[in-house]
C-alpha cells in the first residue's frame, strides 16, 4: 500500500500499531525524519508486518516506529528540513511524492500463538550491524581493504587488541580509534568524526596509517604482552604518551604486568575514580625505582580515627587542613600529605582532612 493509504487507514483506526506487544516510540526527532527522507529520496524502508484480525483491523507486529514518524510528519508535528508537512505543499513534489510512495507489507494471520511467535521471530533473528560493518558497507575501498589485509597478515595487532567471539571487526574499529588519536592530537574521535576520516581515506592506501601505528602496536606487544590485565585503549594511550621510554619500560615489564594486575584486583582501584591515572602513576613508579603503595585509598575507618584526634568548634564542624575553612564530617576527605603518586604511603601519618574542593584541585599531584 502507499504511504498515503497506510496513513489513512491508521488515522481511521484499521490499523493499529499501539497494542500490547509493542514498545514505547524510541525514535527520536533526527531518526523520524530519516524515516521521511528514506520515503523522499526513494530508499525502501523494511517491510511492515501486519496482523489480520476476525474483524478485519491490522495490527502492527513490526513498524511501529515508522508509522509514528510518517504520522507525526504528516500532522505537522515532526519537521524535515526545518519544514512541516504543509509547508511543502507550495514549493515541492515532496508531499505527492511522499503519499505516492509504496511499501512492503506483509500481512499474517493465524491463531494467537502464531502472531506472537512471528512478533518473536522478527524481533530477535534480526542482528544489529557492528560500528565497523557500518563502515565497511559505507567507505569500502584500498584503505578498508588494506586495514584488512593488517590484520590478516600481523599477529601481533591481532594480539594486542581483544580478541571476540565472532570477528565483526570490533578490534577493526578500535584501531581506526587510535589511528585518529594519533593524528589528531591525541583526541579520540566521535562516531561521526571517525566516519569522516574514513571516508575522506577511502582510496587512499592504508600504507601510511601502517607506519603511524606499527611503533606503538609494538610497545604494546612488547612491554605489556599477554598477561596483562589493563584496558587495551589505556594501553594505547601509555604507548602514544611514552614511546620514547620503550627501552626502560621493557626492562621493567615483568613487575608493570605482576604489580598493576595485583593492583587491579584491590579494593582501593575498584573504589578509585581515577583508575586509569592511577595504574598510570604505579607504572612511572616501578620504572623510576619509586614504588607506590599497593594500598590506594584511605578507609571509612581511617577517616574516624582521624576525626576523633580533632576538636570541632562550636558548630560541630572540622577544619580543612589545605584552605582552613570549616566543614562537616561527611564535607572532609582522607587525602596524602605526600602524594600516592610519588610513593607517598597510605598510612594515616601521611593522612589528612581536606574539604572535596581541595582535594579536587590537588589531584594526583
Amino acid at each position: 500500500m502507499t504511504v498515503k493509504e497506510l496513513y489513512e487507514k491508521v488515522v481511521n483506526g484499521i490499523i493499529i500499531s499501539d497494542i500490547e506487544l509493542q514498545r514505547a516510540i524510541v525514535y527520536d526527532a533526527d531518526k523520524q525524519a530519516l524515516v521521511i527522507d528514506s520515503i523522499y529520496t526513494g530508499i525502501p524502508l523494511p517491510a511492515f508486518y501486519l496482523w489480520q484480525r476476525e474483524d478485519g483491523k491490522l495490527e502492527v507486529l513490526d513498524g511501529k516506529q515508522r508509522i509514528e514518524a510518517i504520522k507525526k510528519f504528516k500532522q505537522g508535528n515532526l519537521k524535515y528540513k526545518d519544514k512541516t508537512w504543509k509547508a511543502y505543499a507550495y514549493d515541492s513534489d515532496l508531499q505527492q511524492v511522499v503519499d505516492n510512495t509504496d511499501l512492503t507489507t506483509i500481512i499474517c494471520s493465524g491463531t494467537e500463538e502464531k502472531k506472537r511467535e512471528i512478533f518473536n521471530r522478527i524481533n530477535t533473528l534480526g542482528v544489529a550491524l557492528s560500528k565497523f560493518e557500518v563502515l565497511n558497507g559505507l567507505y569500502h575501498g584500498n584503505y578498508i581493504e588494506g586495514l584488512n589485509d593488517y590484520f590478516a597478515q600481523d599477529a601481533n595487532v591481532r594480539k594486542v587488541l581483544p580478541n571476540a567471539t565472532v570477528d565483526r571487526g570490533d578490534n577493526k574499529y578500535h584501531l581506526l580509534e587510535y589511528i585518529y588519536y594519533v593524528r589528531n592530537n591525541r583526541i579520540f574521535p566521535k562516531r561521526s568524526e571517525l566516519h569522516d576520516y574514513v571516508q575522506q581515506h577511502k582510496d587512499e592506501s592504508f600504507n601510511e596509517d601502517f607506519k603511524k601505528i606499527k611503533p606503538y602496536i609494538s610497545f604494546i606487544r612488547d612491554v605489556f604482552g599477554d598477561g596483562s590485565k589493563i584496558g587495551s585503549g589505556l594501553k594505547f594511550k601509555l604507548s602514544v604518551e611514552y614511546l620514547k621510554d620503550r627501552a626502560i619500560w621493557l626492562q621493567h615489564k615483568d613487575d608493570i604486568c605482576k604489580e598493576c594486575n595485583a593492583f587491579m584486583k584491590s579494593e582501593g582501584y575498584k573504589l578509585s575514580s581515577t583508575k586509569d591515572k592511577d595504574i598510570e602513576a604505579m607504572i612511572l613508579g616501578i620504572v623510576g625505582n619509586l614504588r607506590v603503595d599497593p594500598k590506594r585509598l584511605f578507609t571509612a575507618d581511617d577517616k574516624a580515627e582521624l576525626l576523633s584526634k580533632l576538636t570541632p568548634d562550636e558548630h560541630g564542624l572540622y577544619e580543612c587542613d589545605e584552605c582552613h575553612q570549616h566543614f562537616s564530617a561527611d564535607e572532609l576527605t582522607v587525602d596524602h600529605k605526600d602524594a600516592w603518586s610519588t610513593g607517598g604511603r597510605t598510612v594515616l601519618s601521611n593522612a589528612r582532612l581536606t574539604c572535596r574542593a581541595c582535594n579536587s584541585r590537588k589531584g594526583n599531584k
